[in-house]
């Protein structure tokens, strides 16, 4: 009985370790992208979804967030909307060099308020340091998208 426990033990211990070894790292190995706004919440929304477009993609889904949470309650709560869009192709592309990246498809912008920056626009990138040289090109293609519907958002 005592070598089962330390065989189901220790791999139960591993992954507690590494876990908490990379999820005690400043940013959690996301790689967040922000810019603040110079427009009010709704422009800078309307110009997102120009910026959208221009760089050919799709807008598929949008979570308004924090209308939700005034909705139930909180008047003054900050406004937040997620917005997710896509390029097929780009995902098709994605999904031949890599079908595990299915899961950074589709892409997503973040537009909030904050008290002290003002509208703040943010984005996830995209791991541009992998062992797989096309996935590491395809990252950075995507990267740049998203840094330049960013920056035609809030410019």
């Amino acid at each position: 009985m005592m070598n089962i426990k330390r065989f189901v033990t220790l791999p139960i211990l591993c992954t507690l370790a590494i876990i908490t070894i990379t999820g005690c790292s400043k940013n959690n190995g996301v790689n967040v992208y922000q810019q603040v706004s110079e427009y009010n919440f709704e422009e800078t929304l309307l110009n997102l979804d120009i910026a959208i477009s221009e760089y050919n993609y799709r807008i598929i889904h949008r979570s308004q967030i924090g209308q939700a949470i005034r909705d139930r309650g909180e008047k003054n709560f900050p406004l937040s909307t997620i917005t997710n869009f896509c390029n097929i192709t780009y995902a098709k592309e994605m999904m031949e060099i890599n079908s595990d990246l299915i899961n950074e498809m589709p892409c997503t912008i973040a537009v909030r308020e904050e008290t002290v920056q003002g509208i703040i626009v943010s984005t996830r990138l995209m791991n541009e340091h992998t062992a797989n040289e096309k996935q590491n090109q395809f990252a950075v293609k995507i990267n740049n998208n998203l840094k330049s519907i960013i920056a035609a958002t809030v410019e």
